[in-house]
């Protein structure tokens, strides 16, 4: 009889697992108090409680979201959807070409206020500097100077606004990091 009691506890406690695996729901009563419960709101008779929003400019808003296809196998594709995040005036996307890595917490939310800035200006033009090619004494270029150099930085040009036509640049240093293209100050 015990080992019957006991096999039916084990496979009532079994039962009732899944349900509390759920964690615990934050819920609003009918006199607006937050409720912290492991059963569903609506079978306590409350409303189920939104997480409260980080304040702006804290580090849960700044968070970064850098997605496979931003990855640029080369200068141009880093260079083309560079200028199409600029364009789209989407920092979001701006921020999926910067390399993040080796950067606090404190230096990525300045490096995103900046991005923001940026992003947030109209665009004129954005183009790869290149090296400056060797010249010889006679003013030609060196042989070994005849294959094209590699891109070095991206220069953004932008107007300081709509109002201003001053205009703002921009230069971002490249850098290769694991088999991608990325942008640094």
């Amino acid at each position: 009889m015990r080992l019957i009691l006991l096999a039916t506890l084990v496979l009532l406690a079994a039962i009732a697992l899944p349900a509390r695996a759920e964690g615990v729901h934050r819920c609003v009563d009918a006199h607006g108090e937050a409720v912290f419960t492991d059963q569903r709101c609506e079978d306590i008779g409350a409303a189920v409680r939104p997480e409260p929003a980080p304040p702006f400019g804290s580090a849960a808003t700044q968070r970064v979201h850098v997605h496979v296809h931003d990855c640029a196998r080369t200068t141009d594709d880093l260079h083309n959807g560079l200028e199409a995040a600029l364009a789209a005036h989407d920092v979001n996307r701006i921020a999926g070409f910067y390399q993040w890595a080796g950067i606090s917490s404190a230096g990525s939310a300045d490096i995103l206020k900046r991005l923001q800035a940026i992003a947030d200006r109209p665009l004129a033009t954005v183009h790869l500097v290149r090296a400056h090619q060797p010249i010889d004494a006679n003013g030609f270029q060196t042989l070994a100077s005849a294959q094209p150099s590699r891109a070095s930085a991206i220069e953004v040009v932008q107007t300081r606004s709509t109002n201003d036509p001053t205009p703002a640049r921009t230069e971002f240093a490249l850098t290769a990091y694991m088999g991608c293209w990325w942008i640094r100050f």
